[in-house]
């Protein structure tokens, strides 16, 4: 839509063309589908560009990649009438279609409109670009018992129409290089999407960007594609074989061991996680260490073979990757990058020298980023590091009682308020050692027991847009001696862009040079995402972890 309708030229003299939500027209939601003027625009637009592209047949006249539906009376009564939220796109976009009868127009059935509606259907050159994206990736989706709600939409929407084509995604957006055992559902998902109606295919990977077992995936993805009842066990033997040569047994015996265990364990698999997710199902301790051998085994298999060799150290990549990441949970002496004993904090050096390793590893492999915002490998490095130097400074409030005025979400308590004095510092993973605050502001008094003289204060948050999470707007530091009567150090704001979206930490810090008891910690929340986001005007996030004060 923002293509077809750019708000940047029509949102000031038409705002009634794009979303209206609470009442209010949004710049960056989707359009006002019931408009008869959006669909004039729309109409002009698509015909410029097809003057200027003349060759090509599809066309997407599709939602834009938010949330932000039209909930203006109009479109709530078409969304009433035909069953759905995509009952109101498909009327808009068969209006659209019957305009070009010699082009396809094709349209999202993604998120909100996922589900089919009823009394209506797409005209013949309509196609339906259905998304899987929610989906998990543990089960086939014939079976899953947690996809009867996905299931029953595909199902819909090939009773409407065979001319579909399914998006589906294969790797883990969120970390690329994370083990990703989905190897075992690619046939039976392809069958079940052929099944229904669905003539064509788009399997989302990582595009230029290497993920766990690229070529492997990507090969039999192709082979699938041309013929979804091909033997795959034979295809994937053949490949390893050709591609891994004397180390294929092993890097074999690997694979089945990991989707073994997943399978086992029942745990869900997305598109969006870490390998701490698995450190109970898949990435075990225990399985790390098999997995290590089985590598060992594969390198020294193929160790007068240079070309596999590297092939085979590259396939290691993912296993190096979850052994750091999980290593910054503190999972036992082994994997961590602190180590503690009774009286001391010192970093744990074997793991910052695996850290070496894997970015120096990256760079030799052209890997650029870790994920689909463009983290990269020195990034994560630099994070880590971070990390680790923070841990083993002193830190006056290390441990002390913590009372939080504003309510925390249950949905990220990290235990509570003591995350904030807990000495568990959290990282991008915004799931750990973070504690979130969901359309509210933070406010939490820490008691140091006794006056100290305190000279500097700082305290982490997390800017995550992508799950909307995003830096407060300022940051106030205040001292106290009786915890009744509080004197302000310094009130600090971020120069950080406002539609940044990229994923950091952001530490704010101020100087005291002053004596006191307790210190108190204000942070003010957006509230709601801003106007640029794809969840503009829903509840924001603030997630702050570790104060230090020394």
């Amino acid at each position: 839509f923002e293509r077809l309708v750019p708000p940047s030229r029509y949102f000031a003299d038409h705002p009634e063309y794009f979303s209206e939500l609470n009442g209010i027209r949004m710049r960056d939601g989707q359009l006002c589908l019931s408009n008869p003027e959006v669909l004039r625009v729309t109409i002009d637009a698509l015909r410029r560009m097809m003057a200027e592209k003349p060759e090509a047949t599809y066309w997407s006249v599709s939602q834009n990649d938010n949330v932000n539906y039209c909930t203006c009376e109009k479109c709530q009564a078409l969304d009433q009438t035909y069953g759905g939220h995509a009952g109101s796109l498909l009327a808009f976009v068969n209006q659209v279609a019957a305009q070009f009868p010699d082009k396809v127009i094709s349209t999202l059935a993604y998120q909100y409109t996922r589900q089919a509606p009823v009394g209506i259907k797409p005209a013949d050159n309509v196609n339906i670009m259905f998304c899987s994206i929610e989906c998990n990736r543990s089960q086939p989706l014939a079976v899953d018992p947690g996809e009867a709600a996905f299931r029953r939409d595909i199902e819909s929407w090939g009773k409407l129409t065979d001319n579909i084509l399914v998006w589906d995604y294969v790797v883990q957006f969120r970390n690329y290089l994370d083990p990703f055992p989905n190897l075992h559902v690619l046939q039976p998902n392809l069958q079940f999407f052929r099944d229904n109606n669905c003539r064509l295919m788009f399997q989302q990977g990582s595009g230029h960007s290497i993920t766990e077992f690229h070529e492997l995936r990507t090969y039999l993805i192709a082979k699938l594609l041309w013929n979804p009842d091909v033997d795959l066990a034979a295809v994937r033997r053949d490949f390893l074989c050709g591609y891994y040569g004397k180390a294929s047994r092993f890097i074999e015996q690997y694979i089945d061991r990991m989707h073994e265990a997943l399978i086992a364990s029942g745990q869900r698999l997305d598109i969006y996680g870490y390998p701490y997710d698995a450190v109970k199902s898949y990435l075990t301790p225990t399985l790390l260490g098999d997995y290590e051998t089985l590598f060992g085994d594969a390198e020294a298999a193929v160790a007068d073979d240079p070309g596999r060799l590297h092939r085979v150290k590259r396939a290691r990549l993912p296993i190096e990757f979850a052994i750091l990441d999980i290593s910054l949970h503190d999972v036992n002496r082994e994997l961590t990058f602190i180590s503690r004993d009774d009286d001391s904090i010192a970093p744990n050096r074997k793991m910052l020298a695996r850290l070496d390793a894997f970015v120096r590893a990256c760079k030799k492999n052209g890997i650029e980023r870790l994920e689909e915002q463009g983290y990269s490998p020195e990034q994560y490095k630099a994070d880590i590091v971070k990390y680790v130097d923070k841990a083993g400074r002193p830190n006056l409030v290390a441990g002390k009682p913590v009372a939080v005025a504003t309510t925390w979400s249950e949905k990220y308590p990290a235990g509570g308020a003591a995350a904030l004095t807990d000495g568990k510092f959290g990282m991008t993973n915004y799931r750990y050692n973070w504690l979130g605050f969901e359309n509210a502001d933070l406010e939490a008094v820490i008691d140091l027991g006794e006056m100290q003289a305190i000279h500097h204060l700082s305290a982490d948050f997390l800017q995550h847009p992508l799950d909307w999470v995003f830096l407060p707007r300022w940051v106030d530091f205040a001292l106290s001696e009786d915890g009744r009567n509080f004197e302000p150090v310094h009130h600090l704001v971020h120069d950080v862009p406002p539609d940044s979206g990229k994923i950091f930490l952001h530490t704010f810090q101020a100087s005291a040079n002053r004596r006191a008891r307790y210190i108190k910690i204000s942070a003010a929340s957006l509230k709601v995402c801003p106007p640029w986001h794809r969840g503009a005007g829903q509840p924001a996030w603030i997630f702050v972890d570790e104060v230090m004060v020394n």
